[in-house]
């Protein structure tokens, strides 16, 4: 069963930023797309480029070393199938 684990507090991460959080061992980044929040592995696939780095547009990530990009969503990659990233469910609590 997933655990609750308090993570940032979201007031520090304006909308089309991205915050770094390390969380049990994982560096997670955790984005802040139009008022939606998401957090994947902060790592692409393809060769491991800090995803929090990466542009974000219509609930999509681009890689900002080689521009592949990722549904923040679902962790799909839009143009590289089968290549994907682990997401994490986002849970809100008091602003955290």
């Amino acid at each position: 069963m997933p655990q609750f684990v308090r993570g940032a507090d979201i007031q520090g991460i304006p909308p089309g930023t991205a915050r770094v959080l390390r969380i049990r061992g994982r560096e997670i980044a955790l984005f802040n797309a139009d008022g939606t929040f998401y957090a994947v592995k902060n790592s692409c696939p393809h060769r491991g480029f800090s995803l929090d780095r990466g542009a974000v547009q219509d609930g999509v990530v681009t890689c900002p070393g080689h521009g592949w990009q990722f549904d923040l969503r679902t962790g799909d990659s839009v143009d590289h199938p089968p290549a994907g990233i682990r997401c994490y469910r986002v849970e809100i609590r008091q602003g955290w």
